[in-house]
């Protein structure tokens, strides 16, 4: 009998988290020294993404069943948007960042990485709330519900970027962002209550599991970049007076947000510091990348804010987050690289 081999979505998750640093490096390290290191980091994101995103097109077409069931499972289920997400995020950094030597040929090739994740984003969004409904019991809900929703704000943080590069699209992409913006937020806030409710009346989940949890930072970064990125391509539009109203509300909703942020990050902390002292801590393992698309996703949403409110503390406070970022990259990469020459 053949053996049915799960899809290692591991690296997407790691290309994820890699790619934020990437961003994060263009924006606040800048120079020729953050330059040359995002673009290190992009290339080798789209490298690795083109030789898993052809293991994954090969496992639907021979093992399809071994997928489907995957999307029957909550914790797996959930996992299968990283795909998009790594998708947009390629996109987001082709605008970007760009790459040498390609020029202006970096946006057709962003475009195509922003189709893969529209199809997808698509798929997965109506596929997987369908297929777990009534298989999940609510200690069974962990930060990994959250990337759902995370894929439709990278995916909306990506059409806005590509669409000021692509002016005749720019129209039919903020009304396709504005409309996908409404199950973003919605999912969002549905599936946090969902995790409140499981964090009050429920015991914390396995240590192996507790990085999950970090994702619930994630919605906070992508969705401050949707919003402002979006607003950033309403102005030359200028439809139906949204152009005015959109970026206030956005700004606003921005700094409310950068501020709900440092609560997260200080109530996940805690979160740590509680699991460590009852057990042996959180032993390393690849979900630790887990850890690090969610503190990239805010690190680069505060770059976004402080550019906007030219304030020092924000500014400082970006630093302090790209620090920590570089800090916590380095060390997962370190040790996952490690184990897997190890063979663990």
């Amino acid at each position: 009998m053949e053996k049915k081999e799960k899809i290692n979505l591991v690296p997407f998750i790691a290309m994820m988290g890699s790619a934020t640093l990437a961003l994060a490096s263009k924006s606040i390290l800048g120079g020729a020294i953050g330059t040359t290191f995002a673009y290190i980091i992009e290339i080798s994101i789209i490298a690795l993404f083109s030789w898993k995103f052809g293991v994954f097109i090969w496992h639907i077409a021979r093992r399809w069943g071994r997928v489907w069931e995957d999307l029957k499972t909550p914790l797996r289920a959930n996992l299968y948007p990283t795909i998009s997400i790594s998708a947009a995020l390629i996109c987001l950094m082709l605008v970007k960042i760009g790459l040498p030597y390609l020029g202006e040929y970096s946006i057709p090739l962003a475009s195509v990485f922003w189709g893969i994740s529209l199809v997808l984003s698509l798929i997965f969004v109506i596929v997987i709330p369908i297929n777990i409904k009534f298989r999940s019991r609510v200690e069974e809900v962990i930060g990994t519900w959250f990337i759902p929703p995370v894929g439709l704000f990278v995916l909306v943080s990506a059409g806005s970027a590509l669409a000021t590069r692509v002016e005749h699209w720019a129209g039919d992409l903020l009304v396709l962002n504005l409309l996908i913006l409404g199950p973003a937020f919605v999912l969002y806030f549905l599936t946090l209550s969902l995790l409140y409710f499981r964090t009050k009346f429920h015991e914390p989940p396995a240590a192996k599991l507790t990085p999950t949890f970090n994702i619930v930072l994630a919605p906070v970064g992508v969705s401050i970049l949707a919003m402002l990125l979006t607003a950033q391509l309403l102005k030359p539009l200028q439809v139906y007076g949204l152009h005015e109203v959109f970026p206030v509300i956005a700004k606003l909703y921005a700094i409310i947000m950068m501020g709900y942020g440092v609560w997260v990050v200080l109530g996940l902390l805690m979160l740590y510091y509680r699991i460590s002292r009852e057990g042996a801590g959180i032993p390393f393992s690849e979900m630790w990348w887990a850890f690090v698309f969610p503190l990239g996703a805010y690190t680069v949403a505060s770059s976004l804010v402080s550019s906007i409110y030219q304030m020092t503390i924000l500014r400082a406070l970006s630093y302090v987050l790209y620090g920590a970022l570089l800090v916590l990259w380095t060390y997962v990469l370190t040790n996952y690289i490690i184990k897997r020459v190890r063979g663990k």
